[in-house]
């Protein structure tokens, strides 16, 4: 969605910042207002990991004027592999500051605001209050909402982008707009895997760390149209890009999250749900018994698989899967709204959280022997 420029323009040029960017500038649509658009702006980047350095990196080198960045945590051997701010000399330095030494690298007239801390919601209100927008690079459901949560009330907009595995996801919520993080996740899942248990491939956090800055640099100038109502879901090992609606002026029913433990002791009982698979049959691994039923054909209204009838016929409990919850929740609130009153789930964490599931009981049953 094409929307307003979110951000003033600041004082004119200097002749070294239209030297500096100058390829940037000459962009249509972009030009010197723009320009000065993103140098008056404020964004905030939740996290300075793995989706935070890229996006940190390209909102500085693009010209933002001033960058906050929050995060607790100090830089360990196994963030190298993918937060690009940070090198071999910054292990067990604070990420905050060694995400601002990379950062005035890039250009000392940036103003970089740290904050050596973890987003709350004691210091939430004050600190979102100081800024334009937010970036959430985060790595928890419990952080994602409490951000999507008080972005809500301060009245700013979230780029939000998330990785596991292979696959990433990135898109914008507003909620003055009408689409917020909620629409696509309404509670924390209780067993969603993380990058420390599931892995995650460097680059796919690079490729999506600099969208989240393309996000960004959009909703501060006002050119181009942004991931507003959209989430784009990427896939590292096929190199596709697909996108997921989020039609604010029909939002779709919240279907139950189903954990991957709930789901597999529902499988071994008496009446066990049927599963069905949104994703491309090239994507590996599955549930077992699950009926492949891609989002595509849900989205277009096709016919339901035979043993999609016979189950809601039967009255008999589905549980949608994808790789990661997002194209699942789709296609359960679709599903859902076709068929009101009949229990409809989407497996929270989708097929990652299955397989770390799975992992996990191998593991144990090792020890065990």
């Amino acid at each position: 969605m094409s929307l307003p420029a979110l951000v003033a323009p600041g004082p004119p040029l200097t002749a070294a910042q239209r030297e500096r960017y100058a390829r940037q500038t000459m962009l249509p649509g972009m030009g010197e207002v723009a320009q000065r658009r993103l140098l008056a702006a404020r964004v905030l980047v939740v996290g300075a990991g793995g989706l935070g350095a890229p996006a940190l990196l390209g909102l500085a080198a693009a010209g933002v004027g001033t960058l906050g960045v929050i995060d607790a945590d100090t830089v360990e051997v196994s963030n190298l592999q993918r937060q690009l701010l940070h090198g071999v000399r910054d292990v067990g330095r604070r990420k905050v500051d060694s995400a601002r030494e990379a950062i005035q690298a890039i250009d000392p007239s940036v103003v970089v605001e740290t904050h050596p801390e973890r987003f709350t919601a004691a210091n939430a209100a004050a600190m979102l209050a100081r800024y334009d927008l937010v970036v959430d690079g985060s790595d928890n459901f419990a952080t994602r909402l409490l951000v999507d949560d008080e972005a809500e009330r301060a009245g700013i907009p979230v780029v939000w982008g998330s990785v596991i595995r292979y696959e990433g996801q990135v898109s914008v919520f507003w909620a003055a707009r009408g689409v917020r993080f909620r629409d696509l996740y309404p509670d924390v899942p209780d067993d969603a895997p993380d990058c420390a248990t599931a892995g995650v491939l460097g680059p796919l956090c690079a490729l999506v760390g600099a969208q989240l800055a393309a996000e960004a640099i959009k909703l501060v100038t006002g050119v181009g149209r942004t991931l507003l109502g959209r989430v784009v879901v990427i896939d590292a090992l096929t190199a596709g890009w697909r996108e997921v609606s989020l039609r604010a002026e029909e939002p779709a029913p919240s279907p139950a999250l189903v954990t991957a433990a709930a789901l597999r002791a529902a499988l071994d009982s008496a009446r066990p749900p049927l599963v069905i698979d949104v994703r491309a049959p090239s994507e590996p691994g599955a549930v077992p018994t699950a009926v492949r039923w891609e989002l595509d054909a849900i989205e277009a209204g096709q016919d339901e698989p035979s043993a999609v009838a016979d189950a809601l016929a039967a009255e008999r409990e589905i549980v949608v899967h994808c790789a990661a919850g997002i194209r699942s929740a789709t296609a359960a609130g679709i599903l859902a709204r076709r068929h009101p009153g009949h229990p409809v789930g989407s497996l929270a964490g989708g097929i990652a959280a299955w397989n770390a599931l799975h992992d996990a009981s191998r593991s144990v049953c090792a020890v065990s022997g």
